[in-house]
């Protein structure tokens, strides 16, 4: 039996992962939603604020991947979309320690708009991916231009998790639904590194010398619209006060592989550093 999965975000860092790696099986009928103009792998037009675009989108999907959307109103987008697509099991990307973050805050509030829609739900928390370092909205053109790394830490580590470990695990909730409803992950890498461990890294694969720069919070969330400000701000101090340092084991007990680390993913792409 074909079962249909839609997945939000596309063309995304962990939407397009989930696209690829259910490529090509034979019991999978693959919908990719972006609201940009029509590429691989985007099959499909989504825009959360065009709800003209959802039925197409959602109609019939046995499942749903749901890169949370980083506006004000996610969750009330969120709860409209669920009921357009009553029955789907929804895997939803959040962020490690969401538990932890501001009792009814923003991220919370985003998860309890899936845990209190749907019918069947996985939670899915990443912590920092992997990829911002090689995104250049990020961080890529500060270490290849400039030779920095800059983010607000406090010193402290974080298990930066890949990408594709994080779609491997929505993966396996999506096609195993029996198995993995109303279950949160923590999704992290095999262990927790430092800012200037990272820059450490970075230098021996490029060959120059990359500063970490660590930055205080409130310089961090500088220019943001307040709502915005809130929710990163509280993202940072849960940064610094070590709940993204926490090395998780489920990437490794869902997807039976074990995820991988920073030092690898530097090395696999020292290329890109490399100008």
């Amino acid at each position: 039996m074909t079962r249909t999965v839609f997945v939000t975000g596309a063309r995304g860092k962990t939407g397009r992962e989930v696209v690829a790696q259910l490529a090509g099986r034979g019991d999978t009928e693959v919908r990719g939603g972006s609201s940009q103009a029509p590429q691989a792998p985007t099959t499909i037009a989504f825009d959360w604020r065009d709800q003209s675009t959802w039925p197409k989108a959602v109609g019939g999907a046995d499942a749903i991947y749901l890169g949370r959307p980083d506006v004000q109103d996610s969750p009330e987008l969120i709860t409209q979309l669920i009921a357009a697509a009553p029955g789907a099991h929804i895997v939803l990307v959040s962020e490690q320690g969401a538990e932890q973050a501001t009792p009814g805050g923003w991220v919370q509030q985003v998860e309890a708009a899936v845990t209190g829609s749907a019918s069947r739900w996985t939670i899915v928390r990443p912590s920092w991916f992997q990829q911002v370092m090689t995104d250049p909205r990020y961080f890529l053109d500060a270490i290849r231009v400039h030779r920095r790394l800059v983010l607000s830490t406090g010193g402290t580590p974080i298990a930066w998790v890949d990408t594709r470990d994080i779609a491997a695990v929505a993966v396996q909730a999506i096609l195993d639904p029996g198995t993995h409803h109303g279950k949160a992950y923590t999704v992290t890498g095999p262990e927790a590194v430092t800012l200037d461990g990272v820059a450490t890294a970075l230098s021996a694969v490029t060959g120059a010398q990359v500063t970490a720069s660590d930055v205080p919070l409130d310089q961090a969330v500088a220019g943001m619209p307040p709502w915005l400000s809130e929710v990163v701000g509280d993202m940072y101090r849960r940064v610094h006060d070590g709940t993204f340092a926490a090395v998780s084991g489920d990437v490794e007990a869902v997807t039976g592989t074990r995820a991988r680390a920073i030092g690898d993913f530097v090395t696999e792409h020292a290329a890109q550093w490399r100008a």
